[in-house]
């Protein structure tokens, strides 16, 4: 019996950060891409994988190591002669907040579509369970490229493939409004799984409520909502039909937020794609976000991690 397959498509970065000696430290990380890596530590039967553009820079040689040591499998790093993988600095505030400075532009990833197309790979692809893409694997595209990963996702979902989609709203990734709109809903018709903030929408789309984003939702063929609500906890609704609230518990302390609905997104779907059920699914998920808060940087170092989810499959069977 094969391991289910998940892909993510997006771009991985180098994350440099500031050390509280003063010193500068780089990783690796990317939205999408932090998912997956989250995905693959909660259920490691998983085979994942990443869909993105590199360079041939010493950067992207390591990066694609640091998939490897994450059990992400680099097969589909698709590498671009004349671009590179792109580059942000990050900051916190004293809040756990951060700011980010971004040297993306024109970045290897942003040119996925092209080499896609240049290598003709699509058609030896092997059957993907899960495909996973964001709001920010569609706003680096240019339009016409956004056009053809949509309907590559389409291709993907017509041979079997659930998608899962994230908005992860950036103001500064779009045009206007209007323009992140269009794509939102472009990307909404095509997935299966939506996993929004009530920030994406209110900020994006006006909405108030959590109700405003259901009914806003009914209008597209989505199985699972899931929509993250802040303080007021997490809800659920299964083909339109309200599910279950999951309530907010707040971490112990916050120290970095960078990743904390990435990890979400990676556990709730690990957990679906092994049958577990949406309120346990969400239970776990939001308990691994309140963990990787905690710690700084995106990706929580894997001894700490695996210990929570030990401490947290131990409490679950009491």
């Amino acid at each position: 019996m094969r391991n289910p397959t998940f892909i993510a498509i997006g771009e991985c970065m180098v994350e440099l950060s500031v050390t509280a000696q003063n010193k500068l430290q780089h990783s690796y990380a990317g939205d999408t891409y932090n998912s997956l890596v989250y995905a693959k530590r909660w259920h490691n039967e998983l085979d994942c994988y990443f869909l993105s553009g590199i360079g041939q820079d010493s950067f992207s040689t390591l990066m694609t190591a640091h998939w490897q040591q994450h059990g992400i499998s680099d097969e589909f790093a698709l590498t671009s002669d004349d671009h590179n993988v792109g580059i942000y600095a990050i900051k916190n505030d004293d809040s756990g907040e951060r700011h980010f400075d971004y040297w993306r532009k024109e970045s290897a990833a942003t040119q996925l579509m092209s080499l896609i197309e240049q290598s003709d790979c699509e058609s030896h692809w092997p059957h993907f369970d899960l495909v996973y893409f964001s709001g920010i694997s569609l706003g680096i595209l240019s339009d016409e490229d956004k056009d053809k990963l949509i309907n590559l996702i389409t291709r993907l979902k017509a041979k079997g493939s659930k998608v899962a989609f994230d908005p992860n709203y950036r103001p500064k990734m779009w045009a206007n409004k209007a323009h992140a709109i269009r794509w939102l809903e472009a990307a909404y018709t095509v997935s299966d799984i939506v996993l929004p903030g009530t920030e994406d929408h209110h900020d994006l789309l006006g909405h108030a409520s959590v109700s405003e984003i259901v009914n806003y939702c009914k209008q597209y063929d989505v199985q699972e909502l899931v929509v993250k609500a802040g303080k007021e906890g997490v809800f659920a609704f299964d083909c339109g039909q309200a599910l279950c609230h999951v309530p907010f518990t707040p971490a112990d302390r916050q120290l970095d937020t960078t990743a904390a609905g990435d990890s979400f997104a990676g556990v709730y779907l690990a957990c679906r794609m092994a049958d577990k059920p949406m309120k346990l699914s969400i239970e776990h998920a939001s308990a691994a976000a309140g963990l990787v808060v905690q710690h700084q940087g995106a990706i929580v170092e894997h001894t700490i991690f695996d210990a929570f989810r030990q401490r947290l499959a131990n409490h679950t069977v009491a």
